[in-house]
């Protein structure tokens, strides 16, 4: 009879193990999560100083390797984690391909390789939420110049929308899947543009 008592205690103690456990990975404090998003760069000011010599190829002195005609292409990766299901932390790694749009000019491009940390608020409930968030890191120019330096701060401010598609995950009061746009103020390599991406979380 005792060893029957045992087994029983044995079992509910598991089984309430087991439940709680559930319970803990359905409601997470903190979660990885990543986050994917390509867009446009529309190249709104330039801020640089140029030698007046293009082919002083001293590279102690400081200036801007954008043209002001030069618009971008970027592609972000960002790896981080939730906490609480609102508030996002993260490293992300960036690459931008800047050319002449107006017209098209291929052949006088530039390469940006931006290394960021990422953080954004959105909250969670409804189908709909808004989303603000900061960049703040730094870039680098990939291809030779002859203005100087090639590094650079990289400081960009954002808001968007998130659509919270997956309902089924909604239910489960845990983060889920979402994609947004969002918009904002960028500053890099002497340069100011307005991002427009789209994303996805997962």
């Amino acid at each position: 009879m005792k060893s029957i008592k045992v087994i029983l205690f044995a079992s509910l103690l598991l089984t309430a193990t087991a439940a709680s456990a559930q319970y803990t990975q359905d409601n997470p404090k903190v979660e990885y999560m990543f986050k994917l998003e390509a867009g446009y760069l529309h190249n709104v000011g330039n801020y640089g100083s140029p030698t007046n010599d293009p082919s002083n190829t001293n590279t102690q002195e400081t200036g801007y390797n954008l043209n002001a005609w030069e618009e971008a292409m970027g592609l972000n990766v960002i790896n981080g984690i939730n906490i609480s299901q609102d508030f996002f932390l993260g490293l992300g790694l960036g690459y931008n391909f800047c050319a002449p749009m107006r017209p098209v000019h291929l052949d006088k491009s530039s390469h940006m390789a931006n290394v960021f940390i990422d953080m954004d608020f959105r909250p969670v409930g409804d189908t709909w939420a808004p989303m603000v968030g900061a960049r703040l890191g730094g870039s680098m120019l990939l291809n030779p110049n002859n203005y100087g330096t090639t590094m650079s701060p990289y400081i960009e401010l954002y808001g968007g929308l998130n659509w919270f598609y997956d309902h089924a995950l909604q239910q489960m009061n845990r983060n889920y899947h979402s994609l947004y746009v969002e918009t904002g103020v960028l500053f890099v390599q002497q340069t100011v543009f307005i991002p427009i991406r789209v994303g996805w979380r997962l």
